[in-house]
């Protein structure tokens, strides 16, 4: 699936809120998608909207370097976690500097 990059988070360390030490790792993609296009009698779609995608910290070090915004590839996954179905984030490839309009793919 194809993205424009708009945005990087990254966090790790340790807390120690709850009086144990723990460690903790946190990754985030902020990027704007297409919106598909769609009309109706009392309804219209068409554009783009902001979304947010959780990633591990190793994701977001591959491309923080790249200035912002960029194209990319985003391959997602769909695991089983604790019996209900998740989309994981598996990679993330940049295409390009972000040039012209998103295009959808």
């Amino acid at each position: 699936m194809k993205i424009r990059v708009v945005g990087l988070e990254r966090a790790e360390g340790t807390s120690n809120k709850s009086g144990t030490p723990k460690p903790y790792a946190m990754g985030a993609i902020h990027a704007v998608v297409n919106m598909e296009e769609s009309s109706g009698q009392n309804r219209m779609t068409k554009g783009a909207m902001g979304t947010s995608y959780s990633v591990t910290p190793e994701l977001v070090k591959r491309v923080e370097h790249l200035p912002l915004p960029f194209d990319a590839e985003l391959t997602i996954e769909d695991v089983m976690r604790f019996g209900k179905r998740e989309s994981k984030v598996m990679d993330l490839r940049p295409v390009e500097a972000a040039k012209a309009p998103l295009k959808a793919a």
